[in-house]
Order: C-alpha cells, then sequence, then structure tokens
C-alpha cells in the first residue's frame, strides 16, 4: 500500500440545533470501513468555516491560527497513518488516537503558556504595573514548574493533583512562604477563569484549589518612636532625610507609597490632600495634619511631583539604612510559615521596615488615640472591615505592653 498523503485528514463541525456556541471541530480519519471521529478541543462558529476547505476562512480573525494548527494536525496524523503502512502493520485506530491525544495534550501545554502571554499583554490595558509584573512571576513559575518536574501540564490536567504537586514545588525549589504560594495559586485562578471565558479552558478543577496561608503580621512603629524618626537631625544626610520625609508623611496620613509617589501639589488644597487612590482607584480626601502639613511645607511648590521620585525596592533599602542610623532597635519576632513548618527569629524593628508599614503605623496610632474606627477607614481607603479588624488585636496588645511597662 502506497503512503496515504491526500484526503486521508478530515475536518468538520459537529453542528448542534439551539445552541448560540460555537461548534466543535472534529477530525475524521477513515480506515477500511472503519471510523475514527475525535474532538480536538477547537470550536469556531458555522459563519467562519469553509467546508470545501475545511479550514477556517480567511476574514475569521483567528483564521491563522487555527489554519496552521489544523495543518500541523493533519500532517503529524498522516505521518503517524504512514508508520503503520511503512512497517506492514494494520492501521490500529484506536492506538492512532492515543497517538493524536499526544499530540493535543502537547499542544495544549504550550497553549496554556501561550495563552497566559496572550492574557498578561491583555491585562497591560487595565491592570497596573505592579500587578502585571506578579503575573508574569506566576507565569515564570509555571513553566520552570513544567521543565523542572516533566509534568504533562494541559488544562485538563490542571486538577488536584496538580495543585498538590504545583505547591510542593513552589515551596520546596522556589522556597516561597505560605502566603506567597497562597498569592500565586489566586494569581494561576484569575488567568484560568479568563481562559474559560474566553473558550480556552473546559475543565473547571481549579476553581476548588484551596491553598494553606496565616494571617500576615503587623507591623508599626509606636508613637514615641514615630515622633522620634520624625524629630531626628538628618540635616547632613540629605538622601536619608527625603526617604525620612517620604516615610513619616505616609504614617501621619495613611496614603499608599504608590499615591505618595504621585502626589502633585496641585493635589493638595484647602488644607486636605485630594486624590484618587492608583491601588482602587478611589477618590479620597484626606486632611493635613500638623505633622503632615509640616513635612509637605519642606516641599510646597506650585505644580508638579511633591516628592522626589523612587522605587519601592529602593526606598524599602534606604528606609532600613534609615532605621539603623536613628537606632530603631525594639526587638520583635518575625514568623514566616513554610508548608506545616513555622519558623521564627528575633530581629530589630529597623530590619523589618519597609513603605507598608508606614500605613499600618498610622492606623494603630490612630486607633490608639481615640480616632473613630470609620473615619480612618475612610482616610485609608478599607472597604473590608474583616480585614481591618485585625488592627484592633493589635492595639489592645500595644495597650497591655505600655501598661505593664508603666505600672509593672
Amino acid at each position: 500500500m502506497g503512503y496515504q498523503t491526500k484526503s486521508l485528514v478530515k475536518f468538520n463541525l459537529k453542528k448542534v440545533a439551539n445552541t448560540k456556541r460555537p461548534f466543535q471541530i472534529f477530525l475524521v480519519v477513515t480506515y477500511k470501513g472503519k471510523r475514527l471521529r475525535h474532538y480536538i478541543g477547537k470550536r469556531i462558529e458555522e459563519k467562519n468555516w469553509s467546508p470545501n476547505k475545511q479550514r477556517a476562512k480567511s476574514q475569521y480573525s483567528n483564521a491563522t491560527t487555527l489554519n496552521a494548527f489544523l495543518d500541523k494536525l493533519d500532517k503529524y496524523t498522516v505521518d503517524e497513518y504512514n508508520k503503520y503502512l511503512v512497517e506492514g502493520e494494520v492501521v490500529n485506530l484506536d492506538k492512532l488516537k492515543e497517538k493524536i491525544n499526544d499530540f493535543l495534550n502537547r499542544e495544549d501545554s504550550a497553549n496554556i503558556i501561550s495563552h497566559f502571554e496572550e492574557y498578561i499583554k491583555i491585562s497591560k490595558n487595565s491592570k497596573k504595573p505592579n500587578t502585571i509584573k506578579s503575573y508574569q512571576t506566576t507565569l515564570n513559575h509555571l513553566e520552570q514548574f513544567a521543565t523542572a518536574t516533566k509534568y504533562n501540564l494541559t488544562y485538563n490536567t490542571i486538577n488536584n493533583s496538580f495543585h498538590e504537586i504545583y505547591v510542593d514545588f513552589l515551596l520546596k525549589n522556589v522556597k516561597l512562604a505560605n502566603s506567597s504560594i497562597a498569592k500565586d495559586i489566586k494569581k494561576l485562578k484569575t488567568f484560568l477563569n479568563w481562559a474559560t471565558d474566553k473558550g480556552y479552558n473546559k475543565n473547571i478543577n481549579y476553581q476548588k484549589f484551596k491553598t494553606a496561608t496565616n494571617e500576615g503580621q503587623i507591623f508599626f512603629l509606636t508613637w514615641d518612636e514615630l515622633i522620634h524618626l520624625n524629630n531626628y537631625d538628618l540635616e547632613e544626610n540629605e538622601r536619608l532625610k527625603k526617604i525620612r520625609d517620604v516615610f513619616c508623611f505616609g504614617c501621619f496620613t495613611g496614603m499608599r507609597f504608590s499615591d505618595i509617589m504621585n502626589l502633585k501639589h496641585e493635589n493638595i488644597k484647602d488644607d486636605y490632600i485630594f486624590i484618587t487612590t492608583i491601588k482602587t482607584s478611589t477618590p479620597n480626601a484626606i486632611p493635613l495634619n500638623q505633622y503632615s502639613r509640616s513635612i509637605y511645607n519642606k516641599y510646597k511648590g506650585k505644580k508638579g511631583n511633591v516628592f522626589e521620585q523612587i522605587t519601592n525596592q529602593k526606598f524599602n533599602e534606604y528606609l532600613k539604612e534609615l532605621g539603623r542610623l536613628v537606632k530603631l532597635k525594639t526587638q520583635v519576632q518575625l514568623v514566616t510559615y513554610k508548608g506545616g513548618i513555622r519558623e521564627e527569629k528575633m530581629v530589630d524593628k529597623s530590619e523589618i521596615l519597609s513603605s507598608h508599614i508606614a500605613r499600618k503605623t498610622f492606623i494603630t496610632n490612630a486607633l490608639a488615640k481615640g480616632m473613630k474606627t470609620e473615619v480612618i477607614m475612610d482616610i485609608t481607603t478599607h472597604k473590608d472591615y474583616k480585614v481591618f479588624k485585625r488592627y484592633f488585636k493589635v492595639v489592645d496588645e500595644h495597650k497591655k505592653s505600655e501598661m505593664d511597662k508603666i505600672f509593672g
């Protein structure tokens, strides 16, 4: 028997009445009266399909990609079919179906990565740069996982078994803590929701993924520490003086670092800061107080940014240097969880300083001094009371510590 090179593989649509969904594309191979008919995981609307050419019409937006895939699958199927003939064997359609599934799974794995890249590209129009960066990190982890474990990564194999192996990989190979793993899984689920909506994915097992996490610690400066830092003489160190002013401005206003970096002189009028927050796009009005007003007066101008621009990473690096200089040596317990293992160590407060601690310092000190909860939440644009109420426990513990220190 000669090689089969023409008309062996056919593609046709499975037409279903009373449906608005695109029709499934099936691969069909016939051998000695027996027929293999196999769904290839692709769909298309009938108006975009050419029955004669058995390919997508040129005006279809995804025609080039889909037709290239069909051509590749066609060639692969013919090659596998011809191997039986060359070896003088009877064509086994069941085994040929397994070979086709191997091909589809390999393509599916490549599709997940390319689809994730597509999602990141599209998201650049609507998501913040730092959010895009976090999705890219999750994609990198997924690629590393597939390479290191040789896991057959397809939409159909993203199941409970995948979840267990992937979490173990992030824990042991990437050395992530539970909180970081939980964020990674959350990003992956967001992408899979998008892929499902796009019709790329039909498997919704991922929606059941749950990852153990632990409530994050709240670190802050006490009022005495904050005033000590705010009043510390830094006239001979202009670089750290600017870092101190930005940090303390956050401690006295509750503003996020991104909003402070974006703050312009035009945003401040009539003793109020008027901004639309970058993270939540929430309009907000924050009254100045004697401390934030005093800091602003150092930089007061007519237009442009109030503070000199600096990356969050470099800011945090300088902030730790500042903490060591002003001797923020109060010991705090740093706790992390990796799997079921709790790791803890005692460090100077200067070593855990970051831009995030400014907001936490504002909230804890405002609560301790009696500011109403709803006012604080309005200033900090907190909408979830369950998240906010963690601060009450911190403030209560702080009050007890101060009571013991003063009265024993």
